[in-house]
């Protein structure tokens, strides 16, 4: 059994096919991460219709700045009456690939603070983006006592190294079937801190990843790491398991 633990259902088509088709494949669990108001309704629908289904509430760093101050009220407010049916706040985090200014930073970071806030106050893990903003993302990270997941990180050895040693959870994606530099970096990760990712629908070579990828990616671990696929397969669903509570 694979669980794929960060994808975005509700921007797939063909549900109806493509859930079962990923459990005869052997992705038996899916967990869709939410970006906006709007995505965070859809997965709460989702997640209904599908036992195979569950989600994670959030507002993305990069969503939040097409947003102003009432529509990002609204959304929290949303999102704080439903914590009792997600598994997760996420994904949430900081992202200055997309935010240039100074003032769109700080928007950023204030709602991210204000998500660990939340998260930590319930109890509920966290699922991270960070992108070219990984060191500060940490910092304002080992700030609140929260349980996160770094989805697709992509940071320096340096950061690695200190996510590493906080004992951090790492989800990896496809990307390790076509970024040397990437999969070099994810074989430094422990075992024991590993789950497995989509981000469906992200495409690679301009093919859009599909949740029941996470066995290709699982085998390329396997290989890269000279373990059998199993191992990889049995920790990684145990990890994800325990960390969302399923």
């Amino acid at each position: 059994m694979f669980i794929d633990v960060h994808c975005h259902l509700e921007m797939l088509k063909d549900l109806n096919q493509l859930i079962p088709d990923c459990v005869s494949d052997g992705t038996k669990k899916i967990i869709s991460s939410s970006v906006d108001f709007s995505s965070m309704k859809q997965n709460l629908i989702i997640a209904d219709k599908f036992p195979e289904v569950e989600c994670c509430l959030g507002l993305h760093p990069s969503n939040i700045l097409s947003m102003n101050q009432k529509q990002i009220n609204t959304a929290f407010q949303f999102l704080e009456k439903n914590l009792s049916f997600c598994k997760a706040i996420g994904e949430i985090g900081i992202d200055f690939k997309h935010a240039k200014t100074e003032e769109q930073k700080e928007k950023q970071i204030k709602l991210y603070q204000q998500q660990l806030s939340l998260a930590e106050s319930n109890s509920l893990p966290v699922v991270i983006h960070s992108r070219f903003a990984e060191k500060k993302s940490l910092e304002i990270l080992s700030e609140f006592s929260v349980k996160p997941l770094l989805h697709w990180f992509d940071g320096n050895k340096q950061s690695f190294s200190k996510a590493i040693s906080n004992n951090y959870f790492f989800s990896v994606g496809p990307a390790v079937l076509f970024n040397k530099d990437y999969l070099n970096k994810v074989l430094e990760i422990p075992l024991e801190l590993l789950m497995l990712e989509t981000d469906s629908p992200v495409e690679f070579n301009e093919i859009q990843a599909k949740p029941f990828w996470v066995k290709k990616v699982a085998e390329k671990l396997a290989q890269e790491k000279q373990i059998p696929l199993n191992k990889i397969e049995e920790q990684t669903t145990k990890n994800a398991r325990e960390f969302f509570s399923i």
